[in-house]
């Protein structure tokens, strides 16, 4: 499995992980961007390249 997350002491809540996410792995909850379906991720690491913050982990 796949697994995905976000360092929340580096995230400014851009939401550009969940705005390119082919998957929708995340979801924005209370204004807040979370890792909801970690098991669809795909490692295509198009969050990870447009994350400003360098807030998303991949376990590759």
């Amino acid at each position: 499995m796949a697994k995905v997350g976000i360092n929340f002491d580096l995230c400014d809540n851009t939401q550009n992980c969940a705005a390119v996410c082919p998957e929708n792995v995340f979801v924005i909850v209370d204004s807040r961007t979370t890792v909801a379906h970690a098991g669809e991720c795909t490692l295509c690491a198009k969050c990870l390249e447009c994350c400003p913050e360098g807030a998303i982990e991949l376990d590759f």
